[in-house]
């Protein structure tokens, strides 16, 4: 998606120093008279608010919402942060009245930031400390000391971090104790300006070489920017990490989160010494050298849907093209647009106080929705009901505009939800716990009922949703970049299965039930991964692999339909890249119990991830014909062999148990055998795949067969020669094997057909 900005100048004072929004339309000016002003876009007035002290002007503005919940209710609080030329520092819970001042430091404060949650913040000046402060203003520790002047400094994600700049050198100190600090040369002069993606993990710093640079938590390089004109003066991530503002003498880009441009816009005010964006995040505040205020709307963003192109060209306009029948739609809105979403056949548009609903391809006469909120973050569609993110609460709404539910869950804080963190389908609705990374909260969407949290090992990078008719899936990438696949109960026995590691990007296709991700530069396709979760193998064998290195190596995946899929390059260039399109005629045949065309279809493309896929629907639907077939084809002859042994037996039970464990579900081979009272043949099932001690469970249940259960446990451990160290197994050391004649051959004839079955 290429993404432009344009300007507007209001050049309400000559001697702004910072800046800071409070709402979609008001910002926080405060100026080198010693005064803070408040300045209302729509109005265009400034008012003023509160006077500093006496030779105290202005330097660094902060401001953090807070949402607090009293009687039922959620209620939003403002807490204000202002730093001086005089060391001091200034603490507001309202614009209007200073609530404490604290002498900081020695001459200038120069970088005062909140963390993310707003309990902890901190101050750094020319003194060359920097100090971490409560939110009541008690120092709490002076984490450097004594060092060159920090221009620039700022938090990472989850405030454990702070990266600081010092001349030419990049610093990165922990607040953890004994954790050692980390320090490279970062520019070829001083470093005027740094700024921590709190989305990305990933630093952008700038100096007086006329450069910016990206880096890694680590300190790695990741981007070097070709040398500008000027220095860069200033620097600022977007909420979500897909945007980046560089400020320069007379000039702001807006690049990728890459560092690529994306559009140059001059000015005519000098250097930007500051960037402060508004709480939706389509307008950009700057404070600029020569005391103006800038404000910057982004606009030409373009959004798409099989055929149709939605395009932002104005704060209130926008364009919407069918790319095939090549018709066009101009669409107007009272207020700025905020969020738009292009998804399932509908168009939902949000402004500050309104959203918009669209039905494809009928633009005339939309339902709307009157929104509480705001501040809109995030909008998300499926098929049936659609989500809005504000502030302080979801709703969840019908296509016809009628509210279904409000979701709510534990530690629940809406402005701190990235995109890869959550996720919705029309059954269910997951996120990623805010407090722990590990977590994942899931609630059903109608009725809001809440789920039991899916505990993983490592820390979620990704997640999304995935249902059928009857079952829920949920795909995740963790910090090891594993892809696994979570079958959803409604108890706490999630089943997770493993697809692959090193991936870094994902998406479902709703229509097939197939799933992509980017490994390196290759796109791996899983053409039916629900189908064969419990057959590891057939998994392997039904994947589709694409070399996408031609396209750059920082690939992202956008959409997934039909048999198409779109991504974008590092630079925004659109790529659609097409999986095998008789994937869909062979789910449509084997919908509607087509046996032969499916056998037809897949000798006439001979594809092996195809005949791979239909192995595992011909073996569930007990096609033994077809099956075998399959399995010749993809060279797996064991389990050809298999089914034609299966053909000439005459015993219903086990030619059912033994289906079950041809589809790789060993749970029902045992509950099949069980409930024919075949107890034996479950007990050496169990033996035949080592799960000794559900063996040894249904021997005591049965209160039969102990002694066969102990007698092979025995011939296994001397086999392998080892001693026995199973506690339960320990118990019954002493049991004697002595079996009659016809015990003796009952167990061999099982030990024959378990082998068989295995």
């Amino acid at each position: 998606m290429r993404l432009k900005s344009t300007i507007s100048e209001d050049n309400i004072s000559s001697s702004v120093e910072c800046i800071s929004w409070i709402g979609n339309y008001e910002i926080l000016v405060g100026r080198d008279d010693c005064m803070l002003y408040k300045w209302n876009q729509t109005t265009r007035e400034q008012i003023k608010l509160c006077s500093l002290p006496e030779n105290s002007s202005p330097i660094d503005l902060d401001v953090i919402f807070t949402n607090q919940r009293q009687a039922n209710k959620v209620t939003g609080s403002e807490q204000i942060l202002l730093t001086s030329s005089n060391g001091s520092l200034h603490l507001m819970n309202k614009p209007t009245k200073i609530d404490k001042s604290i002498e900081a430091h020695e001459g200038n404060i120069l970088v005062g930031k909140w963390s993310a949650d707003g309990s902890t913040l901190f101050t750094a000046g020319e003194d060359g400390s920097i100090k971490i402060w409560s939110r009541i203003g008690m120092l709490r520790t002076k984490l450097v000391v004594n060092g060159e002047p920090i221009i620039s400094a700022d938090w990472n994600c989850d405030s454990s971090k702070i990266v600081y700049t010092q001349h030419d050198s990049i610093c990165i100190k922990s607040l953890k104790p004994n954790v050692k600090s980390i320090r490279v040369r970062g520019h070829d002069g001083i470093i005027l300006t740094v700024s921590w993606c709190k989305a990305n993990d990933i630093i952008v710093s700038g100096g007086e070489d006329c450069c910016y640079k990206i880096w890694d938590s680590y300190g790695n390089s990741v981007y070097v920017s070709e040398i500008l004109k000027y220095p860069v003066t200033s620097t600022s991530w977007k909420a979500d990490g897909k945007l980046l503002l560089i400020g320069s003498f007379n000039t702001i880009l807006l690049c990728n989160r890459y560092g690529v441009i994306q559009s140059i816009n001059y000015t005519d005010c000098g250097s930007i010494r500051m960037f402060s964006w508004s709480p939706d995040n389509t307008q950009i505040a700057a404070a600029c050298a020569d005391g103006k205020l800038l404000i910057s709307t982004i606009i030409n963003r373009s959004y798409y849907y099989k055929n149709i192109q939605c395009l932002v060209k104005s704060r209130k306009t926008m364009t919407v093209k069918d790319i095939l029948n090549e018709t066009k739609e101009n669409l107007d809105f009272p207020e700025r647009i905020i969020q738009v979403v292009l998804n399932h056949n509908n168009l939902v548009v949000t402004t500050c106080s309104q959203c918009f609903l669209y039905k494809i391809p009928n633009f005339n006469t939309p339902q709307i929705i009157s929104l509480k909120d705001q501040n809109v973050l995030r909008v998300l569609l499926t098929d049936r009901y659609f989500s809005i993110f504000m502030n302080s609460a979801v709703n969840v709404y019908s296509y016809d505009g009628k509210l279904v539910s409000s979701p709510k869950w534990p530690n629940m804080q809406c402005d701190r939800i990235q995109e890869n963190y959550v996720s919705m389908s029309s059954k269910l609705l997951a996120i990623r716990d805010q407090l722990n990374d590990k977590m994942v909260n899931m609630c059903e969407v109608v009725p809001s009922n809440l789920l039991p949290v899916f505990k993983h090992e490592s820390p979620i990078n990704s997640l999304q949703l995935m249902n059928t008719k009857d079952k829920n899936y949920l795909a995740i990438i963790d910090s090891n970049l594993n892809i696994c696949v979570i079958q959803v109960e409604k108890n706490d026995s999630y089943k997770m299965f493993k697809l692959g590691s090193m991936f870094n990007g994902m998406s479902w296709n709703e229509q097939l039930g197939s799933l992509a991700a980017l490994q390196y530069t290759n796109l791996i396709v899983w053409y039916d991964p629900l189908l064969l979760l419990n057959d590891p193998i057939l998994t392997r064998k039904s994947i589709e692999k694409i070399d996408l290195s031609i396209y750059g190596s920082n690939l992202e995946i956008e959409s997934f339909e039909d048999n198409l899929l779109n991504l974008t390059n590092e630079e925004g260039i659109r790529v659609t890249v097409q999986i095998s399109p008789y994937l869909e005629s062979l789910k449509s045949f084997i919908s509607k119990s087509k046996w032969m065309e499916c056998r037809t279809l897949c000798r006439s493309i001979n594809n092996e991830a195809l005949w791979a896929v239909l192995a595992g629907y011909s073996v569930l639907d007990k096609q033994l014909d077809t099956a075998e077939e399959c399995f010749i084809s993809i060279g797996y002859m064991e389990r050809a062999s298999f089914i034609q042994h299966l053909r000439k037996s005459s015993d219903r039970t086990i030619n059912e148990s033994s289906l079950a464990l041809l589809c790789g579900n060993l749970n029902e081979a045992e509950t099949i055998l069980l409930r024919s009272g075949s107890t034996l043949k479950a007990i050496m099932f169990n033996i035949k795949i080592h799960q000794w001690v559900r063996a040894l469970e249904l021997a005591l249940k049965h209160k039969r067969f102990l002694n066969v259960v102990i007698n092979e446990r025995r011939k296994y451990l001397e086999l392998f020669k080892k001693p026995e160290n199973n506690e339960k197994f320990l118990k019954y050391s002493d049991v004697v094997v002595d079996d009659d004649d016809e015990t003796v051959k009952e167990v061999e004839k099982e030990i024959l057909y378990s082998t068989l079955i295995i």
